[in-house]
């Protein structure tokens, strides 16, 4: 008997490198792929897979949303799935968040995705999986503009993150389900702790870190 297991990315490259990654794995069976938030949960709820490999970023809607507000909402809706993180942030704030949230395993792009049959292993077996140089990256003093993320609380990063993504400060606050006026000061609170005074600065900001590339 395979194991059913669901993969999420809006990104046609990335669910085919995963999907290739599993198959030569006989003992697991990927039974649907999705490319936004709504698609996967449909999918959860006819599949009931054992475990879902997402992305941490996808294009979603107010009433989903993506990053920890999904991951949230998976745990909760879902709680005999197992969750796996696909992300390009290594900021440990965030990935803390992300494992607060409720993901069994957080991998990171950047890495490959030489990891991910391992990584699903672990998660599979009920445990949490946490990759080795994530922790070094982890464990090692921040400086310049990494020092800068650091200091950026998880709420203040998924703001940033949305803000430069094209959504507006009332697009952000009923994804996030705050108030417009908290949303505003999140943002202004990351922006002076990045040291920048305007939206401009902020998306250069952010594209010369590649904060959320």
């Amino acid at each position: 008997m395979t194991t059913p297991i669901l993969i999420a990315d809006d990104h046609p490259i990335v669910l085919a490198g995963i999907r290739d990654v599993l198959a030569g794995e006989l003992d697991l069976e990927v039974v649907g792929e999705a490319a936004d938030p709504a698609t996967l949960i449909e999918l959860m709820a006819r599949t009931r897979p054992r475990a879902v490999i997402s992305d941490y970023s996808m294009p979603g809607d107010e009433r989903f949303g993506d990053g920890i507000k999904l991951i949230s909402f998976l745990r909760r809706r879902f709680p005999e799935t197992r969750l796996l993180v696909l992300t390009m942030v290594s900021n440990p704030s965030l990935v803390s968040a992300m494992y607060a949230a409720g993901a069994g395993g957080v991998v990171l792009k950047s890495h490959g995705l030489g990891s991910l049959v391992q990584a699903l292993r672990v998660v599979l077996a009920d445990r949490i999986y946490r990759p080795t140089g994530l922790l070094q990256e982890a464990a090692s003093e921040p400086t310049g503009a990494d020092a800068a993320r650091a200091r950026l609380s998880p709420r203040e990063l998924e703001v940033i993150r949305l803000f430069t993504g094209g959504m507006s400060v009332g697009d952000i606050a009923r994804q996030l389900q705050r108030s417009a006026k908290t949303v505003s000061t999140q943002k202004i609170n990351a922006m002076r702790k990045l040291g920048v005074d305007s939206d401009q600065a902020l998306i250069a900001y952010c594209l010369q870190t590649s904060l959320f590339a």
